[in-house]
């Protein structure tokens, strides 16, 4: 009997190695396959749930990011009829809030990192704009494992599972070349009145273009008409009307 257990370990110790070897060498691939970009656009939608015993909230957002090494962004969150846009010219970061019809002009940070990062915190997952601006996985992952192969959008990709140190876990859809199609986080934190708030944030990528062809322009920016350029926001009192 020993002696069976003794062979069935040796044979499968291999066996686990090698999905250990696979999981790092496809994160890797990932990883690289970002860090050899000079600029990168993604256009996606997040569905972010949060759900409270029966209770549930769903929240959709239109998400489309454009960056350019070493500092240039154009970002845009879309919920409705409301937008908040962040660009870098370069010299200049403007932060454009549609419902405040303000926009924030400060100068712009000489990388994306500083700007997307600016109180120097990684973000706790692992997703396309982390591995752009080189944050690396094994800092935030304490465990994955390919879950296997699946179709999106009629496209083959490789499901792997990570569990966060942040706590949670977040699955990636990853193509042949290294690229993220889809990402989903779920985590739970306390509710203010008891029980657990369970969170499930979802990214489903529409587009993901390496190295796309941008007009020299595309970064400029203009303060649209009717909004108001300051240095911090101003928020309206209650009772005070947008004008």
């Amino acid at each position: 009997m020993r002696k069976f257990v003794a062979t069935f370990l040796f044979l499968a110790y291999p066996a686990v190695l090698t999905v250990a070897q696979t999981t790092d060498a496809l994160l890797t691939k990932t990883f690289k396959a970002y860090q050899s970009l000079s600029s990168l656009c993604v256009r996606s939608t997040i569905i972010a749930e949060q759900k409270v015993g029966e209770k549930a909230l769903k929240q959709t957002i239109k998400h489309e990011a454009f960056y350019q090494r070493p500092n240039l962004l154009c970002v845009r969150w879309i919920e409705g009829q409301g937008s908040i846009t962040i660009v870098s010219d370069g010299k200049n970061l403007f932060t454009q809030i549609d419902a405040l019809k303000q926009v924030k002009k400060e100068v712009a940070p000489k990388t994306l990192k500083e700007i997307v990062r600016p109180d120097g915190r990684t973000y706790p997952v692992v997703d396309d704009l982390s591995f752009f601006i080189g944050e690396d996985w094994k800092d935030k992952v304490s465990a994955a494992k390919v879950l296997g192969k699946e179709t999106l959008n009629k496209r083959t990709t490789t499901k792997i599972q990570l569990s966060l140190k942040s706590g949670g876990t977040q699955t990636l859809w990853v193509d042949d070349k290294g690229f993220i199609w889809q990402s989903q986080w779920r985590f739970e934190q306390k509710h203010p009145s008891g029980g657990n708030i369970v969170v499930t944030i979802t990214e489903t990528s529409q587009e993901v273009t390496a190295n796309p062809k941008l007009p020299q322009d595309f970064f400029t920016y203009k303060v649209p008409s009717g909004f108001k350029q300051v240095t911090e926001f101003q928020t309206p009192k209650m009772g005070t009307p947008q004008k």
